[in-house]
């Protein structure tokens, strides 16, 4: 059975993510502790991160997608070989079967591995970004006394 990997793009996305939250955050205590337009930003910084929490999982729907399409490939590919053996009508039938249970099978696994690994960075940034949304007003001022 072939497996579906998840490509280390998607996977090198994450950090990218993690590294323009940290800039959020960053430049979000900078601008508060100088006082720009005498606002404070690092609550702001922290509605932009929970806006690339959201951002990222909509990743994971078109993830999801092309994982399918590749599943729907292989499959289609194994199902061509064992057309192209000269089987009898019962054994393609049992080929056939034994094809589609594997696609099933692959393709919840990929399909949960995704989930999996883009959920743990969903819920972080979101998580993060909403902590920093609500009490960052109080950690900015814990900050600067």
């Amino acid at each position: 059975m072939s497996v579906i990997n998840l490509s280390k793009k998607y996977n090198f996305s994450g950090f990218v993510y993690w590294f323009l939250a940290l800039a959020c955050f960053l430049s979000g205590l900078y601008l508060s502790k100088i006082s720009w337009l005498h606002a404070e930003w690092f609550s702001r910084s922290g509605c932009l991160v929970v806006v690339l929490g959201i951002w990222s999982s909509i990743g994971v729907v078109l993830h999801e997608k092309i994982i399918s399409r590749r599943a729907n490939w292989i499959r289609n590919k194994e199902l061509r070989q064992l057309k192209a053996r000269s089987l009898d009508d019962s054994e393609i039938a049992l080929g056939i079967d034994q094809v589609n249970a594997d696609h099933d099978q692959r393709l919840s696994l990929a399909i949960q591995d995704l989930r999996m690994s883009i959920g743990v960075l969903e819920m972080s940034l979101l998580i993060s970004g909403t902590l920093v949304w609500g009490f960052g007003d109080l950690i900015v001022q814990a900050i600067l006394l």
